[in-house]
């Protein structure tokens, strides 16, 4: 590393004497590496550690004040912490493309910039959940530094006018459902229990992927004579799940006598992260034809869970606890649709009574559900 660089950097800066090295490298592994893409030839390039990609993109009281959040509860899960470390190096390209600065800075991105951008993404055709998660970024930054600075005067330059108004019961942006065939096709495209494993793991625990990733095979235990898989939730929530017996009975034919690791492995016995995950779900899905043209992932599988428990009766509020959503919004993300469904199909029928026979002349023979 050169430069402004990770290992470079006086340690004292970093942390305090005694705990820096530790400190640094531990956020560096948390959050790991990625290929960035070449601005102009988008080929992917080599992994780097994102920390170390930080560092060059970012002045020098920036990239202290990042490592500072970053590593701090106030963003508690390791997901959110890689992709704000991903988003805040597409915001120092921004701040060297549109306002003419070497590294990133707070303050760097003026409303004026982020007017611009926004526009730009829009005629792009990009979405506006991510064109309104990259700018809560830039706001959870600059209140982190108004914090930790005690400087009244820093105020963050994405105001509600610049955010993108999402419709909530937007279909075509929702995460698409396996029904309970569909869902069973997957399993038997499965070859192994290592695979089958995967997606009964998450689907059961209606688990984000990274929880079910970071499962050990210690956390599985007994507790009061019933086995349970202690699952660190997101932002650091420790949950209990009782297994049912098939279930524990596939997770010991899946470990194979292995007493440690991870829960999920693939078939030459390498711990599985989120990549490995999708490609092997992808692999699954396509082998099952299940949604077609669109690739099968584990938050399909969460949703599908959350809106099979949705049919079978259960509260909205058991499903919001089971799904370990902070808001009820969030759960009615997940089975407004199927309810929504319904009632359109109900009021279009209805409105059918009153002119079906007027049409038969010209809609023979009837059409059949």
């Amino acid at each position: 590393m050169t430069g402004q660089s990770v290992t470079a950097r006086p340690l004292g800066e970093i942390a305090a004497p005694g705990s820096a090295e530790e400190a640094l490298f531990w956020l560096r592994d948390i959050l790991g590496t990625v290929a960035p893409r070449d601005p102009r030839t988008r080929r992917l390039g080599e992994r780097r550690y994102r920390l170390e990609l930080l560092a060059e993109c970012l002045d020098r009281d920036t990239f202290l004040l990042v490592t500072s959040w970053l590593g701090s509860e106030a963003v508690p899960a390791i997901t959110s912490k890689q992709a704000y470390a991903d988003d805040l190096r597409l915001w120092a390209g921004v701040a060297r493309e549109l306002g003419g600065h070497e590294r990133l800075f707070v303050g760097a991105i003026t409303p004026g910039i982020i007017e611009t951008w926004t526009k730009t993404q829009k005629a792009q055709g990009k979405a506006g959940r991510t064109i309104n998660r990259r700018l809560s970024v830039l706001t959870a930054l600059t209140e982190y530094a108004k914090w930790r600075t005690k400087d009244p005067q820093l105020v963050t330059p994405v105001t509600k006018h610049d955010r993108i108004k999402i419709d909530p019961r937007d279909e075509t942006t929702a995460t698409p459902i396996l029904e309970v065939p569909e869902f069973q096709a997957v399993i038997n495209a499965a070859d192994t229990p290592q695979q089958a494993l995967v997606p009964v793991l998450i689907y059961t625990l209606a688990g984000r992927v990274t929880e079910c990733c970071t499962a050990q095979i210690y956390q599985v235990k007994e507790l009061n004579g019933e086995r349970v898989l202690d699952l660190r939730r997101k932002g650091g929530k420790g949950r209990a799940f009782p297994l049912p017996a098939r279930l524990y009975d596939l997770i010991a034919v899946a470990v194979d006598g292995r007493t440690s690791g991870a829960l999920l492995v693939d078939d030459e016995g390498r711990e599985m992260d989120r990549h490995a995950v999708d490609r092997l779900l992808t692999r699954l899905g396509r082998r099952a034809g299940v949604m077609p043209g669109r690739d099968l992932t584990p938050h399909v599988l969460r949703a599908s869970k959350l809106t099979h428990m949705h049919d079978a009766g259960t509260r909205v509020e058991e499903i919001q606890e089971y799904a370990d959503h902070a808001a009820v919004t969030t759960t009615l993300g997940y089975i407004r649709r199927r309810d929504g469904g319904a009632l359109k199909a109900k009021h279009a029928a209805a409105a059918v009574a009153v002119y079906d026979h007027l049409v038969d002349r010209f809609a023979t023979p009837r059409s059949t559900p």
